[in-house]
C-alpha cells in the first residue's frame, strides 16, 4: 500500500507527512493541516485534512498543493488562484486591527449612541493633530462627553494606551462614571486626590504598566503657588510636584490621556486650576479639554484656553489675533472650494491673501494647492484632496473644534413654553417674607462662602417653603444647592491656602430663625403644590399615558413632592445625585407605556440620562443661573428627541422678588424658546451682583427693582454682541461642511470595524489554525458567542499575553469553560463579570494580528467574487480591482488604504471613491464566483485590467506622496521653532525657580531644580534629532490584494 502511494506520489510534498500545510486549488483560502492518514479510492489518492475544529475531509490529492513561500500576487493572478470574498475580507480586516490606518475610525461605532457625524470631527482632527491635544468647545447638550470618549477609544486602538485621568468638578464625577459605563461599557473608578497621588508615585517610581481609568475632582487637585518648595505639603503640593518631575516623553508618560472637562474654570492664567492644567498637559501625552464657551473674537477665553492647549503656538494675545485674520483666508478659500459649482476665482484670491502672511509666507502646501486649482478643480475626487489639503494648512483647525446645534441638527424641535402662575397664601408669605428679613439681617458684612450659604438658604425657600423647613437642619448639601441652583462651585474660585487639602465641603448650618412653625398647616395650605397636582392631572386625564419630568434644584423640595405626588395617586420615580445603578432602573420604569407618569429630578440627578421620550418638562422651581434652566430643557430638547414640540412649564409665585427677576430675565433672553448657548462670559459677576443684592439689608425693594432692571440690559446687550462676534468668529476659525461629509462618507464606505468584521475574523482564524475550539451560538443575540478554547489555543494565548502585556485582560485563556464575547461594543446593557467585549484592544484580536504578522501566508490575496447589481451600486460586469495600502513617515505617519477598479470591455477606470465602494460591499456580502478559472475571461486580459488598476494607484501614490512632502516640511519647521521655544520657556522657569531659592537661602531643592534643567536639554536635543531624521519622508506602497468582481 504504502509503496503504491509512492509510486504515484508527484514530487514536492509527502501527504503521509502530518502537519504540512495545504490549500485546496480552486479555493486557495480554504487551507488545513495534513493529519498523515491517506487511503485509495479507485485510481484516486484521498489525504485526510484538518480544516480547524471537528473538520477533518479527506480530499483528492491532486486537488491539494502546500503552502510555500508566500508567491508575488501576480504570480497567483497569473495563476487563476482566486479565493473567495472570506479571503478578501481577512486581508482587509487585518489592516484595520494593525491600528495604523489614519482614514479609518476605530471608535465609529463603538458605543451604546446613535451615530451623528459632528461627533467625529473632533475625533478626525485629533488624529491628524501634530500635539495629541484638542480643545472642544461644542454648544451645551451636542454630546461633548461621548466626543472625548471616542477619542480615547482611538488612542486605545492607535497607541495601546493604559491610563486615562478624566478630572471634572466634583458634582459631575458620577455623572462621568455612568456615561462611561452606559455608553462605552468603561469601568471609571472615582479616586480621591490621595489615592491618585499614591498610585501616581507606584508609576512614576517603578515605570509600571498599570491601565486604569481614573476619574477625580478638579478642586481635590489645585496645586498652591508655591508647590515646588520640598517644605510645602498637602497632598495637593506633592501631586503638583510629581508631576512637575515627571514631564512626559516618547518611551513614557504617567498618563496616556488627560481630560478636564468645564474647562472655562481654567481660563484665568494665574489661578491654581490653570496651574494644575499646565502640569497635566506636560506630563500626559495627549490632553483633551472640554468646554461650551463661545467663540468669540477680541474676547480672552479663547486665547487662554488654547494657550493651555500649546502654549508655544499660543504665545501673544496680539499675534492671536493676527493668526485669526490669516486663517480667514483659508475659511474662505474652503468656501468657494465647497460650493456648487466650485468658484475656482474666488479660491485661488483667498490663497493669494493668505501668501501675503507671515504665517503661510512661501508655504509648501498651498503652492500645491494652488497647483492642483489651475490643472483641473472641478473633478469631484481632486476637489476633496484639495479641501483636505486646505484643511491642514487651518491654523485653528488641529487645535480646536466647535460645533453649534444650528450647524449640525437637520431638525430642531420647538419650544412651547407656559407659565403656571401661584399666589402665596396669606400664612406663606408672612413665613417668606420672616425668613428673607433674617437672612438678610445675618447677610450684613458677610462675603465669599458665608455669603453663598445664606443665598442658598434663601433659596430653599423659593422652591418650595415646606421642602426647606423640613429639612432645614440638614447642612450637608449647601455645595450641591449652590451647584444646582447658581452652577458655581465656590472652592473652583478661590485659591487654595498653605496645606489644605481635600475638596472644601461647605458645612454651613442655617441661623436661627426666631419662629416657630407648623408643617401639617403650612403643607396643608401650600399653594404652589396644588396647583402642580392639577395640572397634572388635567394632563393625565387627556393622556393617561403622557410623561413629565419634574425639575426642583433642591433635594427638600423634591422629597417633599414625591410624597406629596404619591399621597395623591401620581405615581412618581425620584432621582438625585450619587444614585449609582438604582437611578437607570428608575429611568426604565419611567420609559415604559405602563411605568411611573412623572420623574422627580435635581439637575445632577439628570446628568447622563436621556429623556427624549419625554415632551413635558416642568420646572418647579427657577435655578438662578439660566445655564442650568438650559440644561434642564436639554435633558429633552437634545439629539433623538422624536416629538416635533416639547412643553416647558414654569411655575412661578407672584410677588418673589426671585421669580419676578427671573422670570423677566428669561424672557428677555429668550431661554424657554431656543437654545441659547453657553452664558458664562455673559451672566458673570452682574448675576453674582443681583444674587448679593437680594440679601443686602441697605437695599430698598424699589432699589433691587431698579439694579435688576439695570442688570437685565446689561447682559440682554452683551447676549447680542456675543451671538454678533460669534457668527463673526464661524468665518475666521474653521469650515465644517466639507468635514462632516468626509465623516458620513467613511461611515458609509465602512471606513471603521464593525461587529461582523471581527467575528469573522475570530472564527476564521480558529478554524484554521486551532482545532477542539468551540463556538456557541447566542439564542437571540447577534455578533455574540460562547467560546471555548483548545488548550493549545489557551497556551499560545497565555504565552502572548504575558510577552505583550496587553491592556486590556481577558479569561479565555485561564480556563476551559465557556466565555460569552459580544463583538457589538454597542450592546452594553448585558454587561457582567462573565461578559467579554471583543474589541481591537482586546488581547484576543491582539493575539490574531501578531499571529498575521508573524505567518503572511495565511493570508491568500486573490480572489474572484461575485455580486448582486443592487448591492454594487454599478452596471453588471466585470471588475478587475486592485487593492493598496499606502504608508507616508515623516514627522508624522500617515497611512491609508487605497482601491482602483477597471471594468472590462470599459476604458475609463473608476475614480477612488467608487473603486472603495465597490471593493467594501464585494467583501461584505460578496459569494464566492465557483469555477472562477473557467468563467471568466481570459488570464491575460484580466492580467492587463490589473496592470492598468496598479499604473492609476502609482500615479495616485505619486501625488500623494508630493502632497505629503510639501506638509511634512511645513510641519518639521514648525516643530523645531516649537521645540526651541517650548525648551526656553521650561529652562527659564526653572533658572528662575533657582534664582528664588537661593534668594531664599533655600537650597534644598537647587540640585533638583538644576537636574531638570539638564533634563530639558537633553529632550531639546532628542527632540531636534527626531525632527531632522524625520524630514525625509519615507514612503511605502504595499500591494495588498486583486481580484475580479463579478457583478450580476
Amino acid at each position: 500500500m504504502t509503496g503504491a502511494i509512492q509510486e504515484e506520489e508527484p514530487a514536492g510534498w509527502n501527504p503521509e507527512a502530518s502537519g504540512t500545510r495545504v490549500r485546496l486549488r480552486d479555493n486557495p483560502g480554504r487551507q488545513g493541516t495534513t493529519t498523515g492518514r491517506v487511503k485509495k479510492a479507485g485510481t484516486f489518492l484521498l489525504v485526510e485534512v484538518d480544516f480547524g475544529p471537528n473538520e477533518k475531509q479527506y480530499k483528492r490529492y491532486e486537488l491539494l498543493e502546500p503552502i510555500a513561500e508566500e508567491l508575488q500576487i501576480f504570480d497567483l493572478l497569473e495563476g487563476g488562484s482566486f479565493g473567495g470574498p472570506s479571503d478578501l475580507r481577512r486581508v482587509l480586516t487585518f489592516e484595520k486591527i494593525k491600528g495604523e490606518l489614519t482614514n479609518v475610525f476605530y471608535s465609529m461605532e463603538a458605543s451604546n449612541t446613535d451615530f451623528y457625524p459632528h461627533q467625529f470631527k473632533p475625533v478626525m482632527r485629533f488624529i491628524e493633530s501634530p500635539i495629541g491635544r484638542m480643545l472642544i468647545a461644542d454648544e451645551v447638550g451636542l454630546g461633548k462627553t461621548i466626543e472625548a470618549t471616542y477619542i480615547w477609544k482611538e488612542i486605545q486602538a492607535r497607541h495601546s494606551a493604559r491610563r486615562l485621568l478624566i478630572i471634572c468638578p466634583a458634582m459631575l464625577r458620577e455623572k462621568w462614571r455612568e456615561d462611561l459605563r452606559k455608553r462605552f461599557n468603561i469601568t471609571g473608578e472615582i479616586v480621591s486626590a490621595s489615592t491618585l497621588y499614591e498610585r501616581v508615585k507606584d508609576i512614576a517610581s517603578y515605570r509600571s504598566a498599570e491601565s486604569f481609568v481614573y476619574i477625580t475632582s478638579l478642586e481635590g487637585l489645585r496645586p498652591p503657588a508655591n508647590y515646588d518648595d520640598e517644605n510645602v505639603g498637602g497632598v495637593r503640593a506633592q501631586f503638583a510636584r510629581i508631576l512637575d518631575q515627571n514631564t512626559a516623553s516618547e518611551e513614557f508618560a504617567l498618563f496616556d490621556h488627560v481630560v478636564i472637562d468645564e474647562a472655562h474654570y481654567l481660563r484665568n492664567p494665574s489661578t491654581a486650576n490653570n496651574r494644575l492644567a499646565r502640569l497635566l498637559r506636560e506630563a500626559s501625552h495627549h490632553l483633551v479639554l472640554l468646554t461650551a464657551t463661545p467663540i468669540q473674537i477680541g474676547s480672552d477665553n479663547l486665547y487662554q484656553l488654547l494657550r493651555l492647549i500649546d502654549p508655544d503656538q499660543f504665545y501673544d494675545s496680539y499675534l492671536f489675533g493676527e493668526m485669526l485674520s490669516a486663517n480667514s483666508c483659508i475659511v474662505r478659500a474652503q468656501r468657494a472650494l465647497w460650493q456648487q459649482p466650485a468658484d475656482v476665482p474666488a479660491a485661488l484670491k483667498a490663497i493669494s491673501e493668505a501668501e501675503k502672511s507671515d504665517y503661510f509666507k512661501n508655504d509648501a502646501v498651498l503652492a500645491r494647492i494652488k497647483e492642483h486649482l489651475h490643472d483641473d478643480a472641478t473633478d469631484a475626487e481632486r476637489r476633496v484632496e484639495i479641501l483636505r489639503l486646505l484643511e491642514s494648512r487651518s491654523l485653528l483647525s488641529q487645535y480646536m473644534t466647535r460645533s453649534r446645534k444650528r450647524e449640525v441638527l437637520e431638525r430642531r424641535v420647538e419650544r412651547a413654553p407656559q407659565v403656571l402662575s401661584v399666589r402665596f397664601s396669606a400664612d406663606e408669605k408672612q413665613l417668606y417674607d420672616h425668613v428673607t428679613s433674617r437672612l438678610r439681617d445675618e447677610a450684613a458684612g458677610k462675603t465669599g462662602v458665608s455669603l453663598f450659604s445664606l443665598i442658598a438658604r434663601q433659596r430653599q425657600m423659593a422652591s418650595s417653603i415646606v421642602g426647606a423647613l423640613e429639612s432645614w437642619g440638614d447642612k450637608g448639601l449647601i455645595e450641591e444647592l449652590l451647584w444646582e441652583d447658581f452652577g458655581i462651585s465656590p472652592q473652583l474660585r478661590s485659591e487654595p491656602q498653605g496645606n489644605k487639602d481635600g475638596d472644601d465641603a461647605l458645612d454651613v448650618a442655617p441661623p436661627d430663625m426666631g419662629f416657630k412653625h407648623e408643617l401639617g398647616a403650612l403643607e396643608k395650605g401650600d399653594e404652589k403644590y396644588r396647583a402642580l397636582q392639577q395640572f397634572l392631572a388635567n394632563e393625565l386625564k387627556r393622556n393617561p399615558r403622557e410623561k413629565f419630568v419634574i425639575f426642583a434644584f433642591y433635594r427638600g423640595t423634591l422629597k417633599y413632592l414625591a410624597r406629596r405626588l404619591k399621597a395623591d395617586g401620581i405615581n412618581a420615580a425620584l432621582i438625585m445625585g450619587d444614585m449609582g445603578k438604582d437611578k437607570d432602573d428608575l429611568i426604565r420604569a419611567f420609559a415604559r407605556s405602563d411605568g411611573p407618569s412623572v420623574l422627580l429630578s435635581s439637575e445632577v440627578g439628570s446628568e447622563g440620562i436621556d429623556l427624549q421620550f419625554c415632551r413635558f418638562i416642568v420646572n418647579y422651581d427657577l435655578p438662578w443661573n439660566p445655564m442650568r434652566v438650559e440644561q434642564r430643557i436639554g435633558r429633552l430638547d437634545r439629539l433623538g428627541q422624536k416629538a416635533e414640540r416639547i412643553s416647558i412649564i414654569n411655575m412661578v409665585v407672584e410677588n418673589t422678588i426671585e421669580d419676578r427677576i427671573l422670570m423677566r430675565l428669561y424672557d428677555r433672553i429668550n431661554v424657554f424658546r431656543e437654545s441659547i448657548g453657553d452664558l458664562e462670559d455673559i451672566l458673570g459677576e452682574v448675576t453674582e451682583q443681583l444674587l448679593v443684592n437680594l440679601l443686602d439689608p441697605t437695599l430698598t425693594d424699589e432699589e433691587r427693582e431698579r439694579k435688576s432692571v439695570e442688570a437685565e440690559l446689561a447682559i440682554c446687550n452683551t447676549q447680542r454682541e456675543q451671538q454678533r462676534l460669534e457668527e463673526e468668529a464661524v468665518n475666521l476659525v474653521g469650515f465644517s461642511d466639507y468635514i462632516l461629509d468626509h465623516i458620513s462618507d467613511s461611515r458609509e464606505k465602512g471606513r471603521w470595524l464593525s461587529a461582523s468584521e471581527l467575528q469573522s475574523l475570530v472564527e476564521d482564524f480558529f478554524a484554521r489554525n486551532f482545532p477542539g475550539t468551540k463556538f456557541e451560538a447566542v439564542a437571540g443575540a447577534e455578533y455574540a458567542l460562547r467560546i471555548t478554547l483548545s488548550e493549545e489555543a489557551r497556551r499560545s494565548l497565555g504565552y502572548f499575553i504575558s510577552e505583550a502585556r496587553p491592556s486590556t485582560r481577558t479569561q479565555l485563556h485561564r480556563s476551559g469553560r465557556p466565555i460569552l464575547c459580544i463583538f457589538d461594543p454597542r450592546r452594553v446593557e448585558e454587561v457582567s463579570g462573565d461578559v467579554e467585549f471583543i474589541e481591537p484592544s482586546h488581547p484576543l484580536i491582539q493575539w490574531i494580528r501578531f499571529s498575521y504578522e508573524d505567518d503572511q501566508r495565511q493570508l491568500h490575496r486573490v480572489t474572484a467574487i461575485k455580486v448582486p447589481a443592487h448591492e454594487a451600486g454599478v452596471p453588471p460586469g466585470d471588475y478587475v480591482f486592485s487593492a493598496h495600502r499606502w504608508s507616508f513617515n515623516g514627522l508624522k505617519s500617515d497611512q491609508s488604504l487605497a482601491f482602483r477598479v477597471k471594468p472590462l470591455g470599459s476604458g475609463r477606470t473608476l475614480g477612488a471613491s467608487e473603486a472603495e465602494a465597490l471593493i467594501t460591499v464585494a467583501s461584505r456580502v460578496g459569494e464566492k464566483l465557483p469555477n472562477a478559472v473557467n468563467v471568466l475571461p481570459d488570464i491575460e486580459i484580466i492580467c492587463e485590467a490589473a496592470v492598468t488598476c496598479e499604473e492609476a494607484l502609482g500615479d495616485a501614490f505619486s501625488e500623494r506622496l508630493s502632497d505629503f512632502e510639501a506638509e511634512n516640511t511645513v510641519r518639521c519647521d514648525q516643530q523645531r521653532t516649537s521645540a526651541e521655544k517650548l525648551a526656553s520657556r521650561r529652562i527659564e522657569g526653572l533658572k528662575a525657580r533657582v534664582a528664588r531659592f537661593r534668594a531664599e537661602g533655600n537650597l534644598r531643592p537647587v540640585a533638583m531644580t538644576e537636574g531638570l534643567i539638564r533634563k530639558e536639554e537633553e529632550q531639546l536635543k532628542t527632540k531636534l534629532d527626531r525632527v531632522s531624521r524625520r524630514q525625509q519622508v519615507d514612503p511605502t506602497m504595499i500591494p495588498l490584494a486583486a481580484g475580479v468582481v463579478r457583478v450580476v
